[in-house]
């Protein structure tokens, strides 16, 4: 009776192996897009709307965001901010590709900081990407972004670690 318990549990563990690789070789084509995204934010916004649909909906928390406005606020960004360094930490939690439609859930951290003003911006949010095929190229046509406490600061790093860290 031992066999068979032994020959499960080692399937089991087998699958989960398995299944866990799928689902990061499956999203890694949408996290590569999201990657690009990453690269052109804080150098060339003006082509990130080649990355989405035309009926794109961006929500942010509890609001509507215009990839128009988005894209303004990032050249004003650069124009502000010189010497800037942005970087994204991203980590997909789950996602599935299928034909016409795709999805990833991710935990993010983007970090903006400019020697020239001393500036550490940080924004940590768990999103979800809905992606839509146009074409041969995948678009994302919803972004939904909710904000998370960034505990990555302590409260003896940062003097707005409640302002970072707000308790509800």
């Amino acid at each position: 009776m031992k066999q068979p318990n032994f020959v499960t549990g080692l399937v089991l563990v087998f699958s989960l192996v398995f299944s866990s690789q799928v689902l990061a070789a499956e999203t890694d084509g949408l996290a590569g897009i999201l990657k690009k995204i990453d690269s052109l934010t804080c150098t060339q916004p003006e082509k990130l709307p080649g990355f989405y649909a035309k009926n794109l909906v961006i929500m942010v928390d509890d609001k509507r965001a215009l990839l128009e406005n988005r894209v303004k606020d990032y050249r004003q960004m650069m124009s502000d901010f010189r010497d800037m360094n942005c970087q994204t930490q991203r980590q997909v939690l789950s996602g599935k590709v299928g034909k016409d439609v795709s999805y990833v859930l991710v935990d993010e951290i983007i970090s903006i900081t400019s020697k020239s003003t001393d500036t550490d911006e940080r924004q940590h949010s768990v999103c979800s990407y809905m992606f839509v095929r146009e074409g041969s190229q995948w678009k994302i046509s919803l972004e939904h972004c909710s904000s998370l406490p960034d505990y990555s600061i302590g409260p003896e790093d940062d003097a707005l670690y409640y302002f970072h860290n707000p308790v509800y």
